[in-house]
Protein backbone atom coordinates (compact mmCIF):
# COMPACT_ATOMS: atom_id res chain seq x y z
CA UNK A 1 0.00 0.00 0.00
CA UNK A 2 1.30 3.32 -0.80
CA UNK A 3 0.90 6.05 2.34
CA UNK A 4 2.39 9.26 0.54
CA UNK A 5 -0.14 10.01 -1.62
CA UNK A 6 -1.90 11.80 1.23
CA UNK A 7 0.82 14.08 1.76
CA UNK A 8 0.79 16.26 -1.22
CA UNK A 9 -1.58 16.23 -4.33
CA UNK A 10 1.30 15.65 -6.68
CA UNK A 11 4.94 14.88 -6.85
CA UNK A 12 7.57 17.40 -8.26
CA UNK A 13 8.97 17.03 -11.49
CA UNK A 14 12.53 17.01 -10.01
CA UNK A 15 11.18 14.56 -7.20
CA UNK A 16 10.08 12.33 -10.00
CA UNK A 17 13.05 11.92 -11.60
CA UNK A 18 15.89 11.74 -8.26
CA UNK A 19 13.54 8.54 -7.16
CA UNK A 20 14.56 7.22 -10.86
CA UNK A 21 18.11 7.44 -10.40
CA UNK A 22 20.22 3.74 -9.45
CA UNK A 23 21.24 5.13 -6.07
CA UNK A 24 17.45 6.30 -4.77
CA UNK A 25 15.76 2.62 -6.12
CA UNK A 26 18.45 0.92 -3.94
CA UNK A 27 16.35 1.98 -1.19
CA UNK A 28 13.31 -0.08 -2.30
CA UNK A 29 14.98 -3.16 -1.03
CA UNK A 30 16.19 -1.95 2.47
CA UNK A 31 13.38 -2.03 4.87
CA UNK A 32 12.27 0.36 7.27
CA UNK A 33 11.70 -2.27 10.32
CA UNK A 34 15.24 -3.15 10.57
CA UNK A 35 14.48 -6.43 9.32
CA UNK A 36 12.08 -7.58 11.91
CA UNK A 37 9.52 -8.26 8.23
CA UNK A 38 11.69 -11.43 7.91
CA UNK A 39 10.69 -13.04 11.45
CA UNK A 40 6.83 -14.08 12.50
CA UNK A 41 6.36 -11.62 14.94
CA UNK A 42 3.37 -9.54 14.83
CA UNK A 43 2.86 -6.97 13.39
CA UNK A 44 5.85 -7.35 11.26
CA UNK A 45 4.67 -10.26 8.84
CA UNK A 46 2.49 -7.38 7.21
CA UNK A 47 5.20 -4.81 6.18
CA UNK A 48 7.17 -6.93 3.91
CA UNK A 49 7.65 -4.34 0.56
CA UNK A 50 7.61 -1.46 3.53
CA UNK A 51 10.76 0.48 2.43
CA UNK A 52 12.92 3.07 3.00
CA UNK A 53 12.33 4.34 -0.65
CA UNK A 54 8.62 4.63 0.20
CA UNK A 55 9.39 6.74 3.29
CA UNK A 56 12.09 9.07 1.65
CA UNK A 57 9.04 10.24 -0.68
CA UNK A 58 6.69 10.64 2.00
CA UNK A 59 8.92 12.87 3.83
CA UNK A 60 9.91 14.60 0.82
CA UNK A 61 6.01 14.86 0.11
CA UNK A 62 5.67 16.19 3.39
CA UNK A 63 8.68 18.79 3.43
CA UNK A 64 7.85 19.81 0.20
CA UNK A 65 3.70 20.33 1.40
CA UNK A 66 4.73 22.62 4.04
CA UNK A 67 7.81 24.61 2.39
CA UNK A 68 6.92 24.44 -0.95
CA UNK A 69 11.15 24.79 -0.87
CA UNK A 70 13.31 22.94 -3.44
CA UNK A 71 16.25 22.46 -1.74
CA UNK A 72 14.12 21.61 1.58
CA UNK A 73 13.03 18.53 -0.58
CA UNK A 74 15.46 17.19 -1.95
CA UNK A 75 17.28 17.12 1.18
CA UNK A 76 15.01 15.52 3.02
CA UNK A 77 13.75 12.81 -0.21
CA UNK A 78 17.93 11.77 0.47
CA UNK A 79 18.50 11.99 3.83
CA UNK A 80 17.97 7.65 3.80
CA UNK A 81 19.75 7.49 0.72
CA UNK A 82 22.85 6.07 2.79
CA UNK A 83 21.27 3.51 5.19
CA UNK A 84 22.54 0.07 4.80
CA UNK A 85 20.64 -3.16 4.91
CA UNK A 86 18.46 -4.19 7.92
CA UNK A 87 18.61 -0.32 9.06
CA UNK A 88 19.38 0.11 12.46
CA UNK A 89 20.59 -3.13 12.72
CA UNK A 90 23.94 -2.09 11.69
CA UNK A 91 23.75 1.03 14.42
CA UNK A 92 23.15 -2.42 16.74
CA UNK A 93 26.46 -4.16 15.11
CA UNK A 94 28.58 -0.71 16.13
CA UNK A 95 26.71 -0.38 19.22
CA UNK A 96 25.81 2.14 18.69
CA UNK A 97 22.07 1.29 20.74
CA UNK A 98 20.63 4.65 22.14
CA UNK A 99 21.49 7.03 19.30
CA UNK A 100 21.39 5.32 16.22
CA UNK A 101 22.88 7.60 14.40
CA UNK A 102 25.98 5.43 13.42
CA UNK A 103 25.32 4.64 9.73
CA UNK A 104 24.52 8.35 8.61
CA UNK A 105 28.62 9.77 7.88
CA UNK A 106 28.10 8.14 4.30
CA UNK A 107 25.00 10.16 3.37
CA UNK A 108 26.74 13.72 2.19
CA UNK A 109 29.32 11.56 0.02
CA UNK A 110 26.97 9.55 -1.77
CA UNK A 111 25.17 12.41 -3.14
CA UNK A 112 28.54 14.56 -4.10
CA UNK A 113 29.98 11.41 -5.78
CA UNK A 114 26.76 10.67 -7.77
CA UNK A 115 26.83 11.14 -11.64
CA UNK A 116 23.02 10.62 -12.05
CA UNK A 117 22.20 13.35 -9.02
CA UNK A 118 24.88 15.86 -10.75
CA UNK A 119 22.84 15.83 -14.00
CA UNK A 120 19.35 16.28 -12.07
CA UNK A 121 21.25 19.01 -10.28
CA UNK A 122 22.46 20.74 -12.82
CA UNK A 123 19.46 20.96 -15.18
CA UNK A 124 17.14 21.98 -11.96
CA UNK A 125 19.46 24.46 -10.33
CA UNK A 126 20.08 22.44 -7.45
CA UNK A 127 22.55 23.35 -4.90
CA UNK A 128 24.27 20.33 -3.64
CA UNK A 129 25.72 22.34 -0.98
CA UNK A 130 21.72 22.61 0.32
CA UNK A 131 20.93 19.50 -0.31
CA UNK A 132 23.70 17.17 1.30
CA UNK A 133 22.15 17.53 5.00
CA UNK A 134 18.69 17.50 5.81
CA UNK A 135 18.96 18.14 9.64
CA UNK A 136 19.83 21.90 8.55
CA UNK A 137 15.96 22.21 8.01
CA UNK A 138 13.91 21.81 11.26
CA UNK A 139 10.75 21.31 8.89
CA UNK A 140 12.33 18.01 7.58
CA UNK A 141 14.32 17.24 10.78
CA UNK A 142 15.23 18.68 14.62
CA UNK A 143 15.77 17.82 18.07
CA UNK A 144 13.39 15.37 19.45
CA UNK A 145 10.86 15.35 20.68
CA UNK A 146 9.23 17.75 18.52
CA UNK A 147 7.83 16.95 15.53
CA UNK A 148 9.39 16.98 12.40
CA UNK A 149 8.69 15.72 8.63
CA UNK A 150 10.52 12.30 9.27
CA UNK A 151 9.04 11.08 12.42
CA UNK A 152 5.14 12.50 11.26
CA UNK A 153 5.71 9.86 8.15
CA UNK A 154 7.26 7.39 10.03
CA UNK A 155 4.59 7.35 12.48
CA UNK A 156 1.78 7.42 10.03
CA UNK A 157 2.94 5.31 7.45
CA UNK A 158 3.44 3.03 10.67
CA UNK A 159 0.25 2.99 12.03
CA UNK A 160 -1.41 1.69 8.82
CA UNK A 161 1.25 -0.69 8.04
CA UNK A 162 0.75 -2.15 11.98
CA UNK A 163 -2.65 -1.69 11.69
CA UNK A 164 -3.19 0.99 14.41
CA UNK A 165 -5.38 3.14 12.24
CA UNK A 166 -6.95 3.52 8.43
CA UNK A 167 -5.27 5.56 5.90
CA UNK A 168 -8.49 7.55 5.90
CA UNK A 169 -8.46 8.92 9.48
CA UNK A 170 -4.25 9.08 8.86
CA UNK A 171 -5.22 11.75 6.05
CA UNK A 172 -7.67 13.53 9.08
CA UNK A 173 -4.72 13.87 11.30
CA UNK A 174 -2.55 15.14 8.89
CA UNK A 175 -5.39 18.04 7.52
CA UNK A 176 -4.75 19.27 11.34
CA UNK A 177 -1.09 20.25 10.41
CA UNK A 178 0.35 23.11 10.20
CA UNK A 179 3.86 25.54 10.18
CA UNK A 180 3.98 27.81 13.00
CA UNK A 181 6.98 30.11 11.19
CA UNK A 182 8.22 31.17 14.42
CA UNK A 183 9.57 28.16 15.81
CA UNK A 184 10.09 27.02 12.26
CA UNK A 185 8.40 23.65 13.80
CA UNK A 186 5.26 21.49 12.05
CA UNK A 187 2.28 22.16 14.72
CA UNK A 188 -1.21 20.74 15.87
CA UNK A 189 -4.33 23.60 15.12
CA UNK A 190 -6.20 21.19 16.89
CA UNK A 191 -6.40 19.58 20.67
CA UNK A 192 -8.67 16.63 19.85
CA UNK A 193 -6.33 15.23 16.83
CA UNK A 194 -2.59 16.25 18.61
CA UNK A 195 -4.44 13.94 21.50
CA UNK A 196 -5.05 11.46 18.43
CA UNK A 197 -1.90 11.25 17.41
CA UNK A 198 0.05 10.89 20.48
CA UNK A 199 -1.79 8.26 21.44
CA UNK A 200 -0.72 6.82 18.10
CA UNK A 201 3.00 7.86 18.52
CA UNK A 202 3.29 5.97 21.71
CA UNK A 203 1.77 2.91 20.09
CA UNK A 204 4.43 2.44 17.70
CA UNK A 205 7.37 3.60 20.01
CA UNK A 206 6.28 0.94 21.98
CA UNK A 207 6.77 -1.53 19.16
CA UNK A 208 9.93 0.20 18.20
CA UNK A 209 11.42 -1.27 21.69
CA UNK A 210 8.86 -4.08 21.95
CA UNK A 211 11.10 -6.97 23.05
CA UNK A 212 10.86 -8.90 19.94
CA UNK A 213 12.24 -6.00 17.96
CA UNK A 214 15.38 -5.64 20.88
CA UNK A 215 16.12 -8.80 20.62
CA UNK A 216 16.06 -9.78 16.82
CA UNK A 217 18.00 -6.54 15.57
CA UNK A 218 20.79 -7.72 17.95
CA UNK A 219 20.50 -11.31 16.89
CA UNK A 220 20.63 -9.94 13.52
CA UNK A 221 23.73 -7.45 13.97
CA UNK A 222 25.52 -10.63 15.37
CA UNK A 223 24.29 -12.60 12.88
CA UNK A 224 25.92 -9.94 10.43
CA UNK A 225 28.93 -9.47 12.60
CA UNK A 226 29.84 -12.87 12.38
CA UNK A 227 29.11 -13.26 8.90
CA UNK A 228 31.74 -10.26 7.80
CA UNK A 229 34.16 -12.05 10.44
CA UNK A 230 34.31 -15.05 8.14
CA UNK A 231 34.04 -13.39 4.83
CA UNK A 232 31.00 -14.33 4.04
CA UNK A 233 29.88 -10.48 3.66
CA UNK A 234 31.77 -7.74 3.05
CA UNK A 235 31.24 -3.92 4.76
CA UNK A 236 30.47 -2.68 1.17
CA UNK A 237 27.35 -5.89 0.76
CA UNK A 238 25.81 -4.41 3.79
CA UNK A 239 25.05 -0.92 1.02
CA UNK A 240 23.50 -3.27 -1.62
CA UNK A 241 19.89 -4.70 -0.80
CA UNK A 242 18.76 -7.18 1.59
CA UNK A 243 17.91 -9.56 -1.22
CA UNK A 244 21.64 -9.71 -1.71
CA UNK A 245 22.51 -10.38 1.83
CA UNK A 246 19.86 -12.61 2.23
CA UNK A 247 21.05 -14.87 -0.47
CA UNK A 248 24.72 -15.01 0.65
CA UNK A 249 23.82 -15.79 4.18
CA UNK A 250 21.49 -18.56 3.43
CA UNK A 251 24.39 -19.77 0.43
CA UNK A 252 26.47 -20.34 3.39
CA UNK A 253 27.13 -23.35 5.53
CA UNK A 254 27.91 -21.13 8.64
CA UNK A 255 25.09 -19.11 8.44
CA UNK A 256 22.28 -20.50 6.77
CA UNK A 257 20.63 -22.21 9.68
CA UNK A 258 21.24 -19.69 11.79
CA UNK A 259 19.31 -16.94 9.46
CA UNK A 260 16.65 -19.40 8.60
CA UNK A 261 16.12 -19.91 12.94
CA UNK A 262 16.05 -16.08 12.75
CA UNK A 263 12.85 -16.34 10.52
CA UNK A 264 11.26 -18.55 12.35
CA UNK A 265 10.99 -16.47 15.44
CA UNK A 266 7.73 -15.94 17.08
CA UNK A 267 7.64 -15.89 20.82
CA UNK A 268 9.84 -14.06 23.20
CA UNK A 269 10.91 -15.47 26.78
CA UNK A 270 11.44 -13.13 29.72
CA UNK A 271 13.88 -13.99 33.05
CA UNK A 272 14.86 -11.66 35.48
CA UNK A 273 18.25 -13.04 35.91
CA UNK A 274 21.02 -14.01 33.30
CA UNK A 275 20.39 -17.15 31.57
CA UNK A 276 22.10 -19.05 28.68
CA UNK A 277 20.85 -17.78 25.25
CA UNK A 278 19.17 -14.88 27.36
CA UNK A 279 20.52 -11.25 26.15
CA UNK A 280 19.96 -8.04 27.91
CA UNK A 281 19.37 -5.21 25.58
CA UNK A 282 18.66 -1.71 25.36
CA UNK A 283 17.18 0.87 22.87
CA UNK A 284 16.82 4.39 21.30
CA UNK A 285 13.23 5.77 23.18
CA UNK A 286 11.68 7.48 20.26
CA UNK A 287 8.86 10.01 21.00
CA UNK A 288 7.31 12.98 19.70
CA UNK A 289 5.60 16.46 22.24
CA UNK A 290 4.34 18.37 19.37
CA UNK A 291 3.04 21.56 19.73
CA UNK A 292 -0.82 22.22 19.60
CA UNK A 293 -0.77 25.87 19.04
CA UNK A 294 1.74 27.63 21.45
CA UNK A 295 1.62 24.85 23.88
CA UNK A 296 3.11 21.06 24.06
CA UNK A 297 0.97 18.51 23.89
CA UNK A 298 2.52 16.77 26.77
CA UNK A 299 1.95 19.92 29.24
CA UNK A 300 -1.07 20.02 28.53
CA UNK A 301 -3.05 16.54 29.09
CA UNK A 302 -1.51 14.71 32.29
CA UNK A 303 -3.07 11.47 31.03
CA UNK A 304 -1.30 11.38 27.91
CA UNK A 305 2.38 12.85 29.88
CA UNK A 306 2.19 10.02 32.97
CA UNK A 307 2.21 7.44 29.86
CA UNK A 308 4.79 8.65 27.85
CA UNK A 309 7.25 9.18 31.06
CA UNK A 310 6.09 5.30 31.95
CA UNK A 311 7.32 4.22 28.29
CA UNK A 312 10.65 6.38 28.75
CA UNK A 313 11.16 5.51 32.22
CA UNK A 314 11.69 1.65 31.04
CA UNK A 315 15.40 0.72 31.78
CA UNK A 316 15.02 -2.96 29.85
CA UNK A 317 16.68 -4.12 32.99
CA UNK A 318 15.98 -7.87 32.45
CA UNK A 319 16.80 -10.62 29.70
CA UNK A 320 14.94 -11.83 26.70
CA UNK A 321 15.06 -14.45 24.27
CA UNK A 322 13.07 -15.40 20.89
CA UNK A 323 12.31 -18.88 20.14
CA UNK A 324 9.68 -20.62 17.44
CA UNK A 325 7.25 -21.92 19.39
CA UNK A 326 4.83 -24.54 17.78
CA UNK A 327 1.23 -23.40 16.99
Amino acid sequence: MIVYDIYNEYIPNYVQEIIQTSLFQRLKDVGMNCGMEYTQFEPFRNCKGVSRYNHSIGVALITYHFTHDMHQTVAALLHDISTPVFAHVIDFMYHDYTNQEATEDLTEKMIRQDKELHSIFHHYHINIDKVVNYHDYPIADNETPRLSADRLEYTLSNAIYYGLMTKVKIKEIYNHLEVNHKKDEIIFNDLEYAIIFTQLMLKCSQVYVGDENRYCMEFLARLLKFAIGHHILLYDDLYTTESQVIEKLIQSDLTQAYFEQYTQLNKIMISRKPQEGYWKVVSKKRYINSLVGRYRILDICKDLHDEVQHYLDNDFDYFIKAIKEDK
